[in-house]
Formats: structure tokens, C-alpha cells, sequence
């Protein structure tokens, strides 16, 4: 099942309050709720494209598979991503330094 993900849109992007986000974007406060809501069962192209210039992103970053490994839709599966705290936490502000160094040159 293709699944619409702007939860984790919204974690990339570090936003909180993502209903608001969406309102402050254009989006109706319905429109929002549909969006957020996990069983979206379908998204216009048009608000495809509002999403994408909202979250700077492209129209596959915004949908997630779900099912089976072996299907060719598991190109859209999206991995777990650590929460950055996380991820830093216990580093040096060195190693810190090093690794965002490391995702400004792009790897």
C-alpha cells in the first residue's frame, strides 16, 4: 500500500505543530486534517505540488510503501531515520563539527 507520509516531512523539518504549518502554508484547515490524517486514500496533483514547493521536496518524498519487499513500489519504502539528539548525543563538538562538515559536502 502507497501511504502518504508528511509526518515525516514534518520530523525532517523539525515541525512541531503540524496542522498549523499546513494553515500557515495556504492549506484549508480541513485540507490539513485530511493531509495528516494516515489513511488518506487520495492526494490531487495539484496539492501534490502545493506540498512539494511547501516541503521543498519531491512528489516521492511525500509517499511511503507499505507491503510486500519484493514488489518494484519498494523503491518508495522510506528508512527509520534517528532522532538528530540521538545521533549526536555523546560526540565531541569535534566529531560534531566533523559530521556536519560531512553533510555539507554532501556525504
Amino acid at each position: 500500500m502507497i501511504r502518504l507520509d508528511i509526518h515525516r516531512l514534518l520530523a525532517l523539518n523539525n515541525i512541531r505543530y503540524g496542522r498549523s504549518f499546513l494553515i500557515n502554508h495556504g492549506f484549508t484547515p480541513s485540507e490539513a486534517r485530511g493531509l495528516l490524517h494516515t489513511e488518506a486514500k487520495e492526494v490531487r496533483l495539484v496539492t501534490m505540488e502545493r506540498l512539494c514547493n511547501t516541503f521543498h521536496c519531491q512528489p516521492n518524498d511525500l509517499f511511503t510503501w507499505i507491503g510486500d519487499r519484493k514488489s518494484h513500489l519498494n523503491a518508495l519504502k522510506k528508512s527509520d531515520f534517528p532522532e538528530l539528539a540521538r545521533l549526536l548525543a555523546g560526540k565531541s563538538p569535534q566529531e560534531i563539527e566533523e559530521i556536519l562538515r560531512r553533510i555539507e559536502r554532501g556525504g
